[in-house]
């Protein structure tokens, strides 16, 4: 891994020779995540969980229009390659190549310390894949956001493995957007395509899951298992309004999963979430790659609520992974641009064909201890 690191540093060093004059900027960094979750779930009285959900180091090299990125993330005992990118930057795009999400869900594009509550919500979850390997061209002006790009259907952590997949996936975001005054409107959509999985033993599967509003529990809960998995095509609406106290954000996600035997397969759902600022003003808004942050004020406290509503349920395709509604209210503190302290409680009625242990609407509270430097 270090030798990784090392050969893509001196890839930016060897192609900045052309901009020799400008310096070279290394910025390291380093993020961490401590929850804890109580509920009375599947238990006689109220149990505690606790977990380091995520720790990484890494590092932002820039020289003349090269920047390289890289993240490694050191939570649950196992060391892993996050972020790896190499960015070319041209007036009004960006050329992306490495290791990072497409750009499919801009819930899922939002760094974890900027989220609303402590993870995506359920439907982004499971109709969202892990990082993968490949390249990104990003286009952005003020009105507008496009992306397209092509990768592996693998991260870099599995290739050569035995839980790689071996297909292509093609991503494309178009994003239209208007700044007026304090407030900012922005509207768009994503498409998807995967190629069918090729030089399988056995005909392929496919697994779609979803942890709810916590990944603490000892299963998801919802899975389904998509057998005969041929191609797939999967689409999304979004939108997202801010105001200096106020923002709302959603998406609807649209899949079709083509079997070689059987019914196509077609899961949907979606999310609507909301922040309302106590104290502080205005919302961080990435223009370069169409995502929300956090709020500007480095000392801020944030109301937020979030709506959610997935169904892995389909009949016709005879598979039935689950269906679900939740409902999450949270308070976030920011204690200053590094320290962050967020506190939320979900309720979620759990609907038919969930996995065995969620037999009963769920109720439970966490807490997060977050820092980023």
């Amino acid at each position: 891994m270090r030798k990784l690191l090392c050969a893509a540093l001196g890839l930016v060093l060897l192609c900045g020779s052309a901009v020799a004059d400008e310096p070279l900027s290394i910025k390291f960094r380093s993020r961490a995540l401590l929850d804890a979750t109580v509920s009375g779930y599947g238990k006689d009285d109220a149990q505690g969980y606790y977990r380091l959900e995520d720790f990484r180091v890494g590092f932002k090299a820039t020289y003349g229009k090269y920047e390289l990125k890289a993240d490694i993330g050191l939570g649950g005992g196992k060391v892993a390659i996050k972020d790896l990118l190499l960015n070319y930057h041209f007036k009004n795009s960006v050329l992306s190549f490495g290791n990072a999400y497409d750009p499919y869900s801009m819930d899922m594009l939002i760094s974890t310390v900027d989220m609303r509550f402590h993870q995506s919500a359920g439907s982004v979850l499971a109709f969202t894949d892990s990082r993968k390997l490949g390249v990104t061209y990003h286009f952005y002006n003020p009105s507008w956001y496009a992306a397209t790009g092509v990768y592996t259907h693998n991260d870099i952590n599995k290739l050569g493995d035995d839980e790689r997949k071996n297909a292509f996936v093609s991503t494309s975001r178009a994003v239209w957007r208007k700044q007026v005054g304090e407030q900012l409107f922005h509207v768009g959509g994503a498409f998807s395509f995967r190629t069918r999985q090729v030089n399988t033993e056995t005909p392929p599967t496919l697994d779609l899951t979803n942890d709810g509003v916590t990944s603490m529990f000892p299963e998801p809960m919802m899975e389904a298992t998509v057998d005969h998995a041929g191609t797939e095509l999967k689409g999304l609406v979004e939108l997202l309004y801010t105001a200096p106290r106020f923002m709302v954000q959603g998406e609807y996600f649209m899949n079709r999963f083509n079997r070689t035997v059987g019914e196509a397969y077609r899961p949907h759902g979606g999310y609507v979430q909301a922040g309302f600022l106590i104290k502080g003003r205005g919302f961080d808004y990435d223009e370069m790659y169409a995502i929300p942050g956090r709020p500007k004020s480095r000392q801020a406290i944030e109301l937020t609520a979030r709506f959610n509503y997935t169904d892995l349920n389909d009949g016709d395709a005879g598979i039935l992974g689950g269906e679900a509604y939740d409902l999450s209210l949270g308070l976030n503190f920011y204690l200053n641009q590094y320290i962050g302290v967020k506190v939320n409680g979900s309720y979620v009625f759990v609907g038919d064909h969930c996995n065995d242990f969620y037999r009963k609407d769920l109720l439970l509270g966490q807490v997060r201890l977050q820092y980023v430097f």
